[in-house]
């Protein structure tokens, strides 16, 4: 019975971890911390940059902010969008150095032109 509950509690912590998101303040606040590991977050898209070859956009949630950098599509300005991406605390850009999450996504047959979510 004792294997069993540990199951039981093992799959629900590894179900909740997969649809949980983490609050961008969270991130913003404590970037150090999460330096290197995989977050899920979501928000407000407030801004988009492209360049040459770098895509970024700006989330919101809150009053906080948060970079993205992504080889996908950029999403719209208002969309609702959820990432999932690696945290680097010392991203150098031009001279600044900033907090960002890096997605990467893997490219498929089926290519989403817009990651809105409700």
């Amino acid at each position: 019975m004792k294997i069993k509950c540990k199951i039981l509690f093992f799959f629900t912590l590894l179900l909740l971890n997969c649809a949980c998101t983490m609050p961008i303040a969270t991130v913003a606040k404590h970037g150090e911390w999460y330096d290197g590991k995989q977050v899920k977050v979501k928000g407000k898209v407030v801004n988009t940059l492209h360049l040459e070859d770098l895509n970024f956009f700006v989330l919101k949630q809150g009053g906080n902010y948060l970079n993205v950098k992504t080889n996908d599509f950029l999403p719209a300005i208002n969309d609702n969008v959820k990432v999932k991406g690696k945290v680097i605390n010392k991203f150098y850009y031009q001279r600044d150095t900033i907090l960002i999450i890096e997605e990467t996504v893997k490219p498929s047959k089926k290519t989403n032109f817009n990651k809105a979510v409700n």
